[in-house]
């Protein structure tokens, strides 16, 4: 992570305060949030799809927006304002559409015992 930001924003880093805490707290907070974003994000499209990833990507907007109001006082455009409004109604309506069309299947991942077993069909007969 810090060898790609190092070679994308290396202008930024060099006007970077590294003399303040406060910096280093704020890398060492994108650090672990970048690392557990990519250690969860395997088993979210494991177990849900990539639907469901992007959805709730867009959805972070929402929590940015929140933070941003209210911890920042940054005031947002209407425009920013009817994205937000947007982007939950495809999270509402595509969670709807996906519990309308489910046929109650539930697909879980493969266990050892089936990987062996299909490894042991697909073996060439000696």
């Amino acid at each position: 992570v810090v060898e790609k930001m190092s070679l994308i924003e290396r202008a930024a880093l060099l006007e970077a305060p590294w003399d303040n805490t406060n910096f280093y707290l704020a890398l060492l907070g994108f650090v672990a949030f970048l690392f557990t974003f990519l250690t969860i994000m395997p088993h979210v499209m494991v177990h849900y799809s990539a639907t469901v990833a992007n959805l709730n990507l867009l959805a972070a907007d929402v929590y940015s927006a929140i933070v941003g109001y209210f911890v920042f006082s940054v005031h947002f455009s209407p425009l920013y304002l009817l994205s937000i409004i947007l982007i939950l109604s495809g999270v509402l309506v595509f969670i709807h559409q996906s519990h309308e069309h489910s046929s109650g299947a539930v697909v879980h991942p493969a266990t050892d015992e089936d990987v062996e077993q299909s490894q042991s069909l697909v073996e060439e007969p000696k």
